[in-house]
């Protein structure tokens, strides 16, 4: 609605105007705070020209020109009619510079689009805009031109006396005659700079090189010759062209989209260097003499550190000419694997260039010829002493500092330190490739989840790698809308995966990828090897081995979804034979929505002899009371989830058509792989996309603040007890890795308290890193309940769905059969580590994961306690959500398109949570897939593949979604996002709504490394409001817990062994030792043990950072509770580096214990074994804490302590009978 504004006066700017209607819309009775979805009033101030009707546009950062008159725009008529009531009646009005204003309404309709701009954004401090728009113009004035453009690298000469300056060598170079070779620009908005190279006259198109802000680690300029600019980056910049004159289609959506295209290099020269030599030095046009104060002014409106006075000298190597680099490739080549991966790693990670190779050739040469292999970890460690090397100590001095450290650790190390060190089955050690669109990374040997085809060739593993497609930064491919990736990812990554790539010497080549390693745009690649038995063993034929796809090989998303079940993270279990199983079970409803789309049965029997191998490989899980009562599986050519029957004797399985994927080739014995055990439940919590959803169904704020207030009371009282913190800790799973919550309770056993507990008859815990631990993990959990909304619920359930075998019982003939009805679920959940079973009955609400549809929530009814007296399938299953089987349409199917095949539903019981209304599930139902008319071949899966990582929108869409949180259409895209990888029919990003404003909401601030308030708004719905509930202490370690970092603890002067810990320990482990004080030759022996220790963890912490950036790292808190605490942008790649992190750390932990420590596993282990292992680990704790400033040493005692602990209580139990022995011979 339109309502003319007259009598303003000429001197008002749109600023105040504006203003001046807010500060009564933005009040009662047209805003009310506590009304629900609340959000300020969101309106236009239009100055026209009185001929033409049109919005005059600004004329400056100031004033607006303005005849008197301007126009108001509301976004509907009924607020309108409101206001203009309100405005005319007596006593009120709107005034500005002391002037009231006449108000008419308008007889015209305000523009389609505007409304739905003014409906949809949120109304933005008008303030803000004016500034922004003022430094975007002063941005738009500062003009740096460029006499050329040079590559290369910093370095210094080995003769070169220690703190001298570095000198940098131009290997690539871009210098025109016929015009300026470049322009420097900063573009604000996505915070980088722009070097725009082309000739306006000449040139058709435009080529940019592109640098964030965040690259940039310094920059410095200098005058000797010329003046220069060097820019000192953390990674390679961007590359991308567009036309010099675009044509416009007058779509301004459509003409905003695609025009840049990223590009892999700037032209064939550049390709050969560009992946080593990407530092920058730009020589300033000599006719431009404020272009070096440009540069100073640009970065100071970029909000960085302005350059600083270098003298660089410059000078052209060729450290990296193709001549060159072909001859240490050669040299590389005659090299055992281990250490040609770890010399090509060297190269491509830019640690070192030729030249320094040069220098260690006579070294490394002696070395790779004495031990290959202790030559290969040599290098590794050196890789990471060489991302944080001080300036003034040579490569040479590097490299020979850490070959005296590693052999001083090897020979103390040799004895008896291989047999603990095999690995399980279930994991391997692997070589990892991150292709970029410049470089190729090269990191590892890291632990990895193992698949049936590595296990088969475990001995062979060297000739298999992961292949991970990312950005430079290592983040997930993301561009903004502007820049189209499909020519980068087509000529860059499909060349890759087409062609191969070679890697110290050997190629590898495409293998195939799991379902998951696709939407994180990983593959297994492989290098052919001959094997004994099978001959060459090629890519081809492993893939011919899996077995028959030819149902589904015309359609290549599908025959690559069925091939990648070979490729899933699993663990082994048992092998059965085909007399133990049948696929002939019949599947209850009708397609497309059959109910029991991806379940099979299991025998008690079979779960039990699984669930023996899974404790074997993992003994922690020994003392667990419950048993899973669903696995997910992967057998042969079926996928999907078994659930216990226990109609079914012995060992027995039985499968589902739905199950069926492809026919393996040999049937008679095969191993069931176990993607995973559902033996717990589930943490349930919110989420931002669920709250949305709920907050549009009818649940209130309120609710949601309720729920955070009380999640973050539980957190920050958490260290009250240590009661309450191991609950905590285990709700989380934080610290498993290292076992602190096993050692918390040993020590509440042992008569310890926290700090803040006050009982007289205990000691509290004074153990500095012990209790910034607790600090740790506290962080992590508020950081996610603040900026990921992850709020747990208290009355809720994250549970596998499976559904009611009832009705095929009914069709077996069995009578009295209790079933459920439709609308109905059953969940009964109960601790593993033991507690009574809870049946969940009455009214909740079930949905499912990415909630985007409202219809993916909704309410149905828990019947709570089966009756006694029918058979029913379902009455002794644990830590499930059983749906029913009854019904036109699964239930599961409703909830954003979900099955039975291992899909998690949230069940909430909480009414406050419930929603007020629901709606009807979208149909969910899949497209026509992509078919070929022949089979499809490698290529094709390669081709799909490179389109999947161009259309890979499923993050995207829901991101957009929870912005435009009414947007049905993107509510489709998402589900056919999810649905891609099956039917390989891609999202369009053109058609992807987008929104209308720049500005982010506030809840987003948290996922940007450098927030500028005028870049976010504050939101008003749910989101924006517990955003801003509350607000986190960041935790501070010492600089001791980083790798090089410098101690910052007094030396221990206390006497060995006097801590609380240790003291109340005493009595314990001096009754099994009959010693307590331990001599210091004896401590001094774990030196070499910490100092390999030490070493593996420097090298995860460095390694497993968020960013490759130097001086980025893990703190040793970190990595002992499992958290990265760094900000993302991107929360699947922190989850995902987190997982790896958490992986490499606890094997590192495994061999410590197991191999070094040799804790004695299994049942029966004698007394000996236990008090041997005890010692050990007594002279390793006491070890620790001596040496508690160096870094490594805290976790390392924690290790230690945790054995202790485990040995003690094991040698109780052995104890125990005797003593009740003793008690019951006393009382006879």
């Amino acid at each position: 609605m339109e309502i003319h504004i007259a009598d303003l006066n000429y001197t008002a700017t749109k600023l105040e105007v504006k203003r001046a209607f807010a500060d009564v819309l933005h009040k009662s009775p047209f805003f009310d705070p506590e009304e629900h979805k609340a959000r300020l009033v969101n309106f236009e101030i239009e100055f026209r020209d009185p001929i033409t009707g049109r919005n005059v546009p600004s004329n400056g950062p100031g004033s607006l020109p303005n005849n008197g008159t301007a126009v108001l725009i509301l976004p509907n008529r009924n607020l309108g009619d409101r206001f203009f009531r309100w405005a005319t009646r007596h006593g009120n009005g709107i005034s500005v510079q002391r002037r009231k204003l006449w108000l008419k309404i308008g007889d015209k309709k305000p523009p389609r689009r505007l409304l739905e701009v003014l409906n949809k954004t949120p109304f933005i401090d008008p303030a803000a805009q004016e500034e922004r728009g003022a430094r975007l113009e002063r941005i738009r004035h500062l003009d740096v031109s460029l006499d050329a453009i040079q590559f290369g690298v910093y370095f210094q000469c080995p003769d070169d006396p220690p703190g001298a300056n570095r000198r940098f060598s131009n290997e690539y170079e871009i210098c025109r005659e016929d015009t300026v070779s470049g322009k420097l620009c900063l573009d604000y908005d996505h915070k980088l700079f722009r070097i725009e190279m082309g000739n306006s006259v000449t040139d058709y198109t435009a080529v940019h090189i592109v640098i964030d802000l965040a690259n940039i680690k310094k920059i410095g300029y200098g005058a000797a010759r010329e003046n220069y600019v060097c820019f000192e980056l953390s990674y390679p910049p961007r590359f991308e062209r567009q036309q010099m004159y675009r044509v416009y289609s007058g779509d301004r959506e459509k003409d905003k989209k695609g025009f840049r295209e990223r590009l892999p290099s700037l032209d064939d020269a550049h390709e050969c260097v560009g992946p080593f030599a990407f530092q920058l030095r730009l020589v300033l046009n000599t006719d431009n003499q404020q272009a070096r104060r440009n540069v100073k002014l640009l970065c100071e409106e970029a909000g960085i550190r302005p350059p600083g006075k270098v003298d660089i000298g410059v000078g052209c190597c060729g450290f990296f000419r193709p001549q060159t680099m072909d001859a240490v490739g050669e040299w590389i080549q005659g090299f055992r694997w281990p250490v040609a991966f770890q010399l090509d790693a060297l190269l491509r990670n830019g640690l070192l260039h030729s030249g320094d190779l040069h220098d260690l050739r006579n070294d490394i040469e002696n070395l790779h010829h004495a031990d290959y292999e202790f030559a290969g970890d040599v290098l590794r460690h050196f890789s990471e002493k060489m991302l944080s090397k001080q300036r003034t100590t040579t490569v040479v001095e590097c490299f020979k500092k850490t070959l005296a450290e590693d052999k001083k650790t090897a020979e103390s190390l040799s004895e008896g330190e291989d047999a603990g060190l095999l690995l399980k089955r279930g994991t391997l050690k692997c070589y990892h490739a991150i292709v970029t669109p410049t470089k190729v990374l090269l990191r590892g040997p890291f632990e990895t989840q193992s698949n049936r085809v590595v296990r088969k060739y475990h001995d062979y593993r060297e000739n298999f790698m992961r292949i991970e497609f990312r950005e430079e930064t290592g983040m997930p491919l993301r561009w903004p809308k502007e820049v189209s990736g499909r020519l980068l990812i087509e000529q860059r990554f499909g060349d890759v995966l087409k062609k191969g790539l070679v890697i110290a010497g050997r190629r590898f080549r495409f293998l195939g990828y799991s379902n998951s390693g696709l939407r994180e745009h990983t593959a297994w690649f492989m290098a052919n090897f001959e094997h004994p038995d099978g001959g060459l063993i090629t890519p081809d034929s492993i893939r011919g081995d899996l077995g028959d796809f030819s149902k589904v090989n015309t359609i290549p998303s599908k025959y690559a979804a069925r091939i990648a079940q070979a490729f899933s993270a699993t663990d082994p279990s048992v092998r059965i034979t085909r007399d133990q199983w049948d696929d002939e079970m019949e599947d209850l409803g009708n397609d497309p929505y059959w109910h029991t789309d991806g379940q099979g049965t299991m025998s008690p029997g079979l779960r039990d002899k699984i669930w023996d191998v899974l404790v074997k490989a993992q003994p922690n899980m020994a003392s667990l009371t419950l048993k899973p009562s669903a696995y997910q599986i992967r057998f042969l050519g079926f996928k999907g989830v078994v659930v216990v029957d226990e109609t079914l004797e012995g060992v027995y399985m039985r499968l589902r058509p739905t199950m069926n994927k492809f026919k393996a080739h040999d049937e008679e014995e095969a191993e069931i792989e176990i993607a995973k055990a559902f033996v717990y439940p589930g943490t349930a919590r919110l989420c931002r996309p669920l709250i949305m959803v709920l907050e549009d169904l009818g649940v209130r704020k309120e609710a949601f603040l309720q729920l955070q207030d009380r999640a973050k009371a539980d957190v920050v009282t958490a260290n009250d007890s240590i009661t309450k913190t191991c609950a905590l800790l285990k709700k989380h799973s934080l610290g498993n890795g290292y076992g602190l919550r096993r050692i918390l309770q040993h020590l509440e056993e042992a008569g310890m308290q926290m700090p803040r507990e006050k009982s007289k008859e205990r000691t509290a815990i004074d153990n500095d890193f012990v209790l910034r631990l607790i600090k740790y993990a506290q962080s992590h959990i508020l950081r996610e309940i603040k900026h990921e909304a992850r709020i747990p619920i208290p009355d809720a359930h994250q549970l596998v769905g499976v559904v009611d075998e009832g009705p095929a019982y009914v069709n077996r003939g069995y009578k009295d059969v209790f079933c459920l009805k439709e609308g109905q679920i059953f969940v009964c959940v109960q601790d593993p580590d033991g507690g009574e079973p809870q049946y969940v009955k009455g009214q909740v609400s079930i949905s499912r994961n990415p909630h985007i549809h409202p219809g993916d929530v909704q309410r149905v009814h828990a019947i709570g306690k089966p009756p006694d007296d029918k058979l029913c399938f379902f009455r002794n299953l644990r830590n499930v959500v059983v749906m029913p089987s009854v019904g036109e349409r699964s239930l599961a199917s409703c909830l954003a398109g979900g099955d039975v095949d291992g899909d998690e539903f949230l069940v909430i019981k909480d009414p406050t949570l419930l929603p007020i209304h629901c709606v009807k599930p979208a149909s969910y139902e899949g497209v026509e897939p992509r078919r070929l008319d022949r089979p499809s071949t490698v290529d094709d899966i390669c081709d799909f593949f490179v389109e999947y990582m161009q259309s890979d929108v499923v993050g995207l869409a829901a991101d957009v979604h929870i912005k435009i949180a009414d947007c049905m259409k993107l509510a489709q895209l998402c589900s056919q996002a999810v649905d891609y990888p099956k039917n390989g029919v891609p999202v369009d990003r053109e058609k992807m709504p987008t929104p209308r404003i720049h500005m982010k909401p506030d809840w987003k601030k948290t996922e940007d490394d450098d927030p500028r308030p005028s870049d976010y708004y504050e939101s008003t719905r749910a989101l924006g409001v517990l955003f801003r509930n509350f607000e986190i202490k960041p935790v501070q370690p010492p600089s001791s817990s980083y790798p090089n970092g410098e101690s910052d603890a007094a030396p221990l002067s206390d006497p060995p062994l006097s801590d609380s810990i240790s003291r109340a320990l005493q009595r314990e482990v001096k009754r099994h030792l009959k010693q307590f004080d331990n001599a210091d030759k004896d401590v001094d022996a774990l030196a070499p043990l910490f100092r390999h220790y030490a070493e593996e963890l420097r090298y995860i912490c460095l390694t497993h950072a968020l960013s490759d950036r130097g001086g980025v790292r893990l703190s040793e808190e970190e990595v002992v509770i499992g958290t990265i605490l760094a900000t993302c942008a991107d929360s699947r790649w922190r989850k995902s580096r987190m997982h790896d992190m958490r992986l490499q750390a606890g094997e590192l932990v495994r061999r410590v214990k197991n191999a070094r420590l040799r804790v004695p596993a299994g049942e029966d282990v004698g007394r000996d074994e236990l008090v041997g292992a005890l010692r050990r680990a007594w002279l390793a704790w006491d070890y620790g804490t001596r040496n508690q400033a160096v870094f490594g040493a805290r976790s390392f005692a924690l290790i230690a302590l945790c054995v202790v602990c485990e040995m003690l209580e094991r040698l109780a139990e052995l104890d125990a009978p005797k003593e009740q022995k003793e008690g019951k011979s006393k009382s006879g």
